[in-house]
Formats: C-alpha cells, structure tokens, sequence
C-alpha cells in the first residue's frame, strides 16, 4: 500500500472523528482545552506527542506536490510547529489558543478537522 494512503486513511479517519466530536460537544472540548492550558504537565506531555507523531510524518512523508499528498505534508508540519511550540513557548501557545477559543476560530478548526478529514477518507479509502 502506498505511504501516502495509507496516512489518508489513518490521519483521515483520525481528523474526522476528532473534528466530529468536536463538533457535537463542543462546550466540553473547549473546556478540556482549557484544562490542558492551564496544566504545564499537561501541555508538556502534549507537547511530546505532538512533536513525536510530526516528526514521524514530516520524515516518512516529506512531500510537496499540487495534490492531495501535500495535505499530509502539512498536517505533520502543523503538528511539528504545534509540539515545538507547546514546549518551547507554552505561554504564546496557550494565549493564542485561548483567543481562538474567546472567538469563532475553535468552531472553525473543528469544523475544518471534519471536513479535511472526509477528504483525505475518501481519498483514502476510494483509491
């Protein structure tokens, strides 16, 4: 099977059912977000998955094309700048998250999580 669907299906399913929960209880994802700002342990350990699981497809899955792959590509950039930042600068992190969340951005992201995530599925699991 080929690296890049296998990552679609996996990473498709993941951003799908993630973005869905999100979606339909969103007050209690706001407050486990909250919850994880306020814990330097928690951002800390949050902030080693991130960074392990970006590096694992930022390695294995470098790749910049004008299609579907690159979705990939910068899913585990994202997550790469995202552990870095919770490790290195938890307090920029936190402030910009709890912005997202005072504002519409968090209804956005998961809703963009859900939608990206149906893509890189049928990508995934119709090819």
């Amino acid at each position: 099977m080929c690296l890049s669907i296998f990552y679609a299906q996996v990473v498709g399913l993941w951003l799908f059912i993630i973005g869905l929960a999100t979606v339909l209880h969103e007050q209690r994802f706001k407050k486990t977000m909250a919850d994880t700002l306020a814990s330097g342990s928690v951002m800390t350990f949050t902030g080693f998955i991130a960074l392990a699981v970006g590096l694992l497809v930022v390695i294995s899955h470098n790749i910049w094309v004008t299609s579907w792959p690159v979705v990939i590509t910068i899913f585990g950039w994202l997550l790469l700048v995202q552990g870095v930042m919770r490790l290195f600068y938890p307090e920029v992190f936190a402030k910009r998250m709890k912005d997202m969340m005072a504002k519409n951005g968090f209804t956005v992201m998961a809703w963009v999580w859900l939608l990206v995530g149906l893509y890189l599925v049928w990508i995934g699991f119709a090819a």
